[in-house]
Parts: structure tokens; sequence; C-alpha cells
């Protein structure tokens, strides 16, 4: 699969509420292109980039996206549509269009996908310098981990102390991302960053373990 958001990563200004997984709201606000995994396996993906002297449009820009979003669902059997109809509580796409805005000279892209592997796929960049070759959400019970791990306080930890909650969900990723959780990180592997409670940054090069609930 080419890399279809070629030349769109971008965000600054974008702010959207979703739910966190202790039952309070969490504001998703990047300042860097960001990826936000969700309990139920979706995927939200904020994507940044300076606009300034680009030589198309915001309208061209638009079309490129929703063309590239309706190609893809095309493509895997559902409507060639970039937006779901909010009307329809049941309706989804593999991909989806959320927020597509260019303020004071910066492009936000906000694009929604139904499991991690239509993130993968849709944004083509495995193999790259910068890019995410694995992303699996599973549960602690069903991960076979290695390494060593910290909590969320910084201090080592024992793989038992990790593996104890077997429910907990895990965020496995190979790549350089910035993260964040539908909860509260619990553990993450040896090399990842905690950012803040729901947000970490891991490092290129490594599978990254990010255990949260």
């Amino acid at each position: 699969m080419k890399k279809r958001t070629a030349g769109l990563m971008m965000a600054a200004a974008l702010a959207v509420t979703v739910l966190a997984g202790c039952g309070g709201k969490v504001k998703f606000e990047p300042k860097v292109s960001s990826i936000y995994v969700k309990k139920d396996g979706t995927v939200v993906s904020a994507d940044i980039e300076d606009f300034v002297g680009n030589n198309y449009s915001e309208a061209e820009l638009k079309t490129y996206v929703e063309d590239a979003v309706k190609e893809y669902n095309s493509e895997h059997g559902a409507a060639a549509e970039a937006y779901v109809d909010e009307e329809d509580k049941d309706a989804s796409l593999p991909v989806q269009i959320e927020s597509l805005t260019v303020e004071e000279g910066v492009a936000s892209l906000l694009l929604e996908y139904e499991k991690c592997g239509d993130y993968l796929e849709f944004t083509g960049t495995a193999g790259t310098e910068k890019g995410v070759d694995r992303l699996e959400l599973s549960t602690v019970g069903e991960t076979d981990f290695s390494g060593n791990f910290q909590n969320a306080k910084g201090e080592d930890v024992t793989l038992e102390g990790v593996t104890k909650k077997e429910k907990n969900s895990v965020v496995i990723i190979e790549g350089a991302a910035t993260i964040q959780v539908e909860g509260n990180v619990q553990y993450v592997s040896a090399g990842v960053s905690l950012v803040d409670k729901h947000t970490v940054a891991t490092q290129a090069g490594s599978v990254s373990y990010i255990v949260f609930k």
C-alpha cells in the first residue's frame, strides 16, 4: 500500500474531547503528530504540517485526502465515503476523516481507523525512517512480554508485577511515535518516555510495550 498521507504530516491547534478508560474525560490535544489508541481497538491519528509555502490550496488538500480515504474504504469492501453519517449510530468505515483544517498556516488532519491494521496499511509508513512498523492492541494475559519495565513513576519493576493484572490493556508498537492511550499508563518497557499519565513517546528500532487501564 502506498503512503496515502505523504505531505500531510501536521497538527497544532487541534483539540478533540475523547473518553478516557477510567470514567473521566480527557482531551486529545496533540502538539505534535500523535496516535491515540482506544480500548475498543480503534485508532485516531493527528497529523501536523506547516502549510505555508505549499503550491496547492486548502481545497486541493481536502480533495486529495477525501479521495485517498474513499479509495481505501472501497478497496476494503466498505462504502466509497470519507465521512461517517453521524445520525447512523451503527455506521462505520475502515478509515474516516474526523477533522481537516488549515488555520494560521498550519494544516491539521484527524483520521479515525477501525483497527490498528487499517492505520498501518493506510499510512504506509512501515520501513521508513520515522515510520511505524507494528501497532497492536492486546491484553496483558495475551501478550508475550520481553525486556525490562518501569512503572508510571519511572521505577524498575519485575515482569511478575507487570503481568499480575491480565485484563489490563497493552499497546505494542515498533517505531518512534507519541502515543496516547484511553486510560492511565501503568507500565512501559525500557526506552519508553512517559509524557503524562495518558501519553508516552517510543523510540525507533525497537518494540515497545505500554500497559494501561
